[in-house]
């Protein structure tokens, strides 16, 4: 994606939070601090009994694709990421009804080694399945809470609304008038200022990153009455250069880095909202 500012030469006329943003993507151990917002643990492989381990290696190797599969089945995980398997594992007659995708599916298997397809299984899970609640928890952790009626009667301080996601997003629909399909990361208040706003960890460049980073931007754009949005994002989408020292010109950072509106790494949401009082 072009860039319409030179990012090296131009950063004043980003918009001040993206600015501070890049700034503190570049300049301090991001990464790390990143870890008060985002907790990230150990990856640690998940080893197998070895009774199990030991009935898996025999069957693979002795070629017994029922009995493998049959094994396979009562695990969470699969040795390779196959678009059929949670059909075959959890349909009823998708496993006898369908030999050639079971012997598809076989030959994948008997492509690794028995002690590959064990490996597989043991690796460690994927960590960043469940950034969203980490968000919510450092919020909860990090902010004053007051309930739906303290929330709307406040008129001094920064608060954060503590409420289900039924009762919010009533509260911001029917009486900040938002029209919002679902509740949103942060509802805020400062004094007497109402702020929303939608949180996204972005890790890497790709479709389903850039559709959360549109999903943010839309919400800042679209803003209405006196309510403040601001879009919280970390990650990826901070970078300007490569390992190599070239720009990266992916939208996903083009588009985060070049907004006109509000979007903030979280370890500055503390002073954006306190700018607002």
């Amino acid at each position: 994606m072009d860039r319409t500012i030179d990012i090296e030469n131009e950063r004043n006329e980003l918009n001040e939070w993206v600015f501070k943003s890049l700034e503190l993507f570049e300049n301090t151990p991001y990464l790390d601090n990143i870890l008060e917002v985002y907790p990230l643990q150990t990856a640690r492989p998940e080893r197998l009994d070895s009774q199990l381990r030991r009935r898996i290696i025999s069957a693979h190797q002795g070629r017994r694709t029922q009995e493998l599969i049959d094994i396979l089945k009562n695990e969470i995980k699969f040795p390779y990421d196959e678009p059929l398997w949670y059909l075959i594992k959890n349909i009823q007659g998708c496993l006898t009804n369908n030999p050639q995708q079971i012997e598809r599916i076989a030959e994948s298997l008997y492509a690794m080694t028995a002690e590959e397809t064990v490996i597989r299984l043991e690796s460690a899970p994927k960590l960043n399945t469940q950034m969203g609640p980490m968000f919510t928890n450092w919020l909860r952790n990090n902010f004053n809470l007051l309930e739906i009626d303290d929330f709307r009667n406040s008129t001094n301080g920064i608060f954060i609304l503590d409420a289900s996601e039924i009762v919010a997003k009533s509260f911001i629909n029917n009486e900040l008038n938002q029209n919002l399909a679902k509740r949103p990361d942060l509802v805020a208040k400062v004094n007497e200022t109402y702020v929303i706003g939608e949180a996204k960890w972005i890790g890497s460049p790709g479709g389903n990153q850039n559709k959360q980073v549109i999903e943010v931007i839309d919400l800042c754009k679209n803003q209405r009455g006196n309510v403040i949005r601001v879009g919280i994002i970390d990650g990826f989408s901070w970078a300007v250069h490569k390992s190599n020292g070239g720009i990266i010109n992916d939208k996903t950072c083009v588009q985060v880095q070049e907004c006109e509106y509000d979007i903030v790494s979280a370890l500055l949401l503390t002073q954006y909202l306190e700018s607002l009082i």
